[in-house]
């Protein structure tokens, strides 16, 4: 367990650039000022800011794995190279109380025209071992990083995966106050990340503070206490991990919600047929877009107006995951359940549970449809319209958290 004191304090941190379209605006910005100035005018600006961080804050503990989840250029790595000193904010501050490790970039910190031995040295001396520490320490980093006879040849003609388990191998050893693991691990074999897993708990617990960026969900759910979900430079929710990962998924399938004064208008095909006057959840719910739990009951219900005469009809439902993937396609007829054949102006009336809920979490649309018996005429069919949202407790993988019995087997010398 983390402690209460706290290692990292980010206040307000945010780091913007100076973006020129010409590289000769670059050398008007550092000329036309100063002569403006020298003459009491003012002058616009030839660059564009960006910020790549803006209005970051939270406070990290000691002991603490603390995960940064965001998309490519949200600014995970900024804040990282904030915090490791090697770029400075532009605004706010960051206070550091500890020494700390960081695997930022593939090969930072190492010089390809040396061995791997020497990289050791030079590397662990950086990070702010002396010689004898590091003589101490060289036998467990070279069986750690474990690539054999390639620790005597230039790290040049070392893989990515090699330069991984070379420099995690040293910064562990280092023995950190803080630890920075920046995508570094997902370059390794499962066996190299197994490896780097346990180590890292083994840290965790010896009360190391972590700040782990990936985009591995998995890997957030199970080691981190807390997440921070950063997009477009800001913190979008910080908490925990199981909750933040899941929202992030969801957003990064880009679902639109419907507005609150979404219009009463079912959207759907004309058959000229049939149609939907109500497609709805049978629920009562303060939100257009529901939020379910994995085995919940969802239940929708639906209200069909004959335009013209309709047969005996099976009704279907199709669920589409946010990002386009067809989830579920199901139809009455395979339940041998029909309405009957109604007239012009007529009704059919009905309601559908999904019970229990097996959907993994997410973010859901749903088309409801009618049909003659065997499915080859379709009397009405709604758009995809439909939403709602399924959340849940557990680390979750897949598209379906499918009824199972774990059933352990008895061996013959147990006793019960």
């Amino acid at each position: 367990m983390y402690s209460s004191q706290t290692v990292i304090s980010i206040q307000n941190l945010g780091k913007c650039y100076e973006i020129y379209d010409k590289p000769g605006d670059r050398l008007k910005q550092f000329l036309i000022p100063r002569f403006s100035r020298a003459f009491g005018r003012t002058t616009r600006p030839y660059f564009k800011e960006f910020w790549a961080l803006r209005d970051v804050s939270f406070d990290v503990k000691k002991g603490e794995c603390f995960g940064i989840l965001g998309r490519n250029g949200a600014g995970k790595s900024t804040l990282l190279q904030l915090l490791c000193g090697t770029l400075t904010p532009t605004t706010g501050k960051v206070e550091i109380n500890g020494r700390v490790a960081a695997l930022l970039e593939l090969g930072a910190g190492f010089n390809p025209e040396f061995t791997g031995t020497e990289n050791i040295f030079l590397n662990a001396s950086v990070l702010g071992l002396s010689v004898d520490e590091i003589n101490a320490r060289f036998e467990r980093i070279v069986a750690f990083a474990d690539i054999g006879e390639f620790i005597d040849q230039p790290v040049k003609t070392y893989s990515s995966g090699m330069f991984v388990r070379l420099a995690f191998a040293i910064a562990i050893h280092v023995e950190p106050d803080i630890l920075i693991v920046d995508e570094a691990l997902s370059v390794g074999d499962l066996a190299f990340q197994n490896k780097c897993i346990l180590k890292i708990r083994e840290l965790r617990d010896r009360g190391t503070t972590l700040l782990f960026v990936t985009h591995d969900l998995s890997t957030l759910q199970l080691i981190c206490n807390r997440v921070a979900w950063l997009r477009h430079g800001q913190v979008v929710k910080i908490g925990e991990p199981v909750a933040v990962c899941q929202d992030y998924y969801v957003d990064a399938m880009g679902i639109e919600a419907p507005t609150e004064n979404a219009p009463a208008v079912i959207s759907q095909k004309e058959t000229g047929m049939a149609q939907f006057i109500e497609a709805a959840h049978d629920h009562h719910f303060a939100t257009d877009k529901p939020v379910y739990s994995v085995g919940d009951a969802i239940r929708f219900k639906f209200t069909v107006l004959a335009k013209q005469d309709i047969g005996r009809t099976a009704f279907t439902i199709s669920i589409f995951r946010a990002d386009g993937d067809w989830t579920i396609g199901q139809t009455s007829l395979e339940a041998n359940v029909f309405w009957e054949p109604k007239e012009a102006g007529g009704i059919q009336r009905g309601t559908l549970a999904l019970q229990p809920n097996c959907l993994a979490p997410g973010d859901y649309l749903v088309a409801l449809g009618a049909n003659s018996e065997d499915l080859s005429i379709c009397y009405a069919l709604t758009d995809l319209g439909l939403a709602f949202s399924v959340r849940w407790k557990f680390p979750t993988w897949g598209k379906f958290i499918h009824p199972c019995q774990w059933i352990p087997a008895i061996e013959a010398n147990d006793h019960t």
